[in-house]
């Protein structure tokens, strides 16, 4: 597969009228705090060229001696838990506790619940009490079982009761983006993708109090900046994102963000109403009767758009979570970003996990291309969608008439936006010609 070069994106709308700047650096310190793991294990074994933290110096050292403990430096500290870490355990610094429970959560295959709300607190005394928390903490610190794999293999050492030869695993068809086979790796990117979707955010709206445009937008936009803050904090875990330059993270967020809400707008309305209403959350559902308000409309029907797509379809979970990996990555600077070749290696992951998900669903390889092509259509019409949201989403931000309430980190974006878009900087990368 090919990524051309798309047409420009030409804003449209006046920007006549005074720009606030940002008060706050409130985007770059949500990134900062995500913490960045500092084991230089990759958490992406098949991806060449990422087996280290871009700018980052290796810190996995070997244990002291018995001489030197106590003039030596502070005990290195578990990354899930906090205990002191005992080595680099399947590509994460670790203690032995969570490096045990790891191995026996993704080789026992267990479905774990949390029985509160996904974000019990992991440390020592109390990591035992959410398995399910302490699952997703070793995921999202970048445990990653084949790391280990992957590095007995490079010593030589193959158990004989695997029952895969190493002519298989060097297989040409292997490494085709839609292979002809589904590979088996424990655990998969896009099980990965799935431990780490956000969940799905409550928008507080009011529905005893009569609807309006303007009650809507706000309640949108407000519910927008909360998922903003969910879609950094989900980037972040995805195995690969953070090896980027910090700058080129931002940047993608920036450039990305509103592919990734209306897609995923478009996935919660097609699971939940067949893409026949709107489901921006559980408290605020647009139906016939609510799009009808004005200068609703117009905009639904993009929105639409993509749910019906996703509903004629009928695209799979893990067909979602790659697609949606893959809008992040959609857009950058016509100048590159600072660590190009990393991204370009990252997105070819990305597309080639796409096969694999394409692979699960439909079972038949020679339907696999077509099914492909399919879904790689529906990502470059994003493009489409996206450019007219956020017309829309520009023009209200400016027309202070309008009264249409911004929270402080979406309106520091749009801001930062705005410029962008009007000059035409933003390279789209398409899989099909137009």
């Amino acid at each position: 597969v090919t990524s051309s070069r798309g047409d420009d994106i030409l804003f449209t709308g006046s920007l006549r009228g005074r720009m606030r700047l940002p008060t706050a650096e409130s985007f770059q310190v949500i990134l900062f705090h995500c913490r960045l793991s500092i084991c230089t294990q990759s958490i992406l074994p098949n991806l060449t060229g990422i087996n280290t933290f871009p700018g980052m110096r290796p810190d996995v050292s070997s244990p002291p001696s018995s001489s030197s403990a106590t003039a030596g430096p502070p005990p290195k500290l578990c990354l899930v838990c906090s205990d002191e870490a005992s080595g680099c355990h399947y590509g994460v610094l670790t203690c032995g506790s969570c490096k045990v429970f790891f191995k026996r959560a993704v080789e026992g295959q267990h479905n774990y619940l949390c029985a509160g709300r996904n974000d019990c607190i992991i440390d020592k005394i109390r990591r035992k009490n959410c398995p399910a928390c302490r699952y997703r903490k070793c995921l999202q610190a970048g445990m990653n079982l084949e790391a280990r794999k992957t590095k007995k293999k490079i010593k030589g050492i193959q158990q004989a009761t695997t029952g895969v030869s190493q002519e298989t695993s060097e297989n040409p068809a292997n490494k085709t983006i839609v292979p002809a086979t589904l590979p088996q790796l424990t655990p998969t990117l896009v099980s990965l993708l799935e431990v780490i979707e956000p969940e799905v955010l409550y928008a507080g709206y009011d529905s005893s109090v009569p609807d309006s445009t303007w009650r809507i937008m706000t309640a949108l936009n407000m519910l927008g900046g909360r998922q903003v803050i969910a879609a950094v904090k989900w980037a972040k875990a995805i195995p690969g994102f953070r090896n980027l330059h910090l700058d080129d993270q931002m940047t993608l967020l920036q450039y990305s963000w509103m592919f990734l809400m209306a897609f995923a707008l478009g996935w919660r309305s097609y699971r939940q109403s067949s893409a026949n209403m709107l489901c921006f959350a559980p408290d605020l559902i647009i139906n016939e009767q609510r799009m009808a308000l004005p200068c609703m409309y117009d905009q639904c029907k993009h929105m639409l758009y993509v749910s019906s797509e996703l509903n004629r379809l009928q695209v799979s979970y893990e067909e979602y979570l790659c697609m949606k990996t893959l809008l992040l990555l959609s857009s950058v600077p016509k100048e590159g970003l600072k660590s190009q070749e990393l991204f370009d290696e990252i997105r070819m992951t990305y597309i080639k996990e796409l096969g694999k998900a394409i692979v699960k669903r439909e079972g038949n390889s020679s339907q696999n291309w077509q099914r492909f092509y399919q879904l790689t259509k529906l990502l470059d019409s994003m493009h489409d969608v996206v450019e007219n949201l956020l017309n829309y989403c520009f023009q209200t931000f400016l027309d202070k008439t309008m009264s249409i309430e911004f929270p402080e980190m979406l309106a520091e974006i749009i801001t930062n936006q705005i410029p962008k878009y009007s000059s035409g900087n933003i390279k789209k990368l398409l899989f099909h010609q137009k």
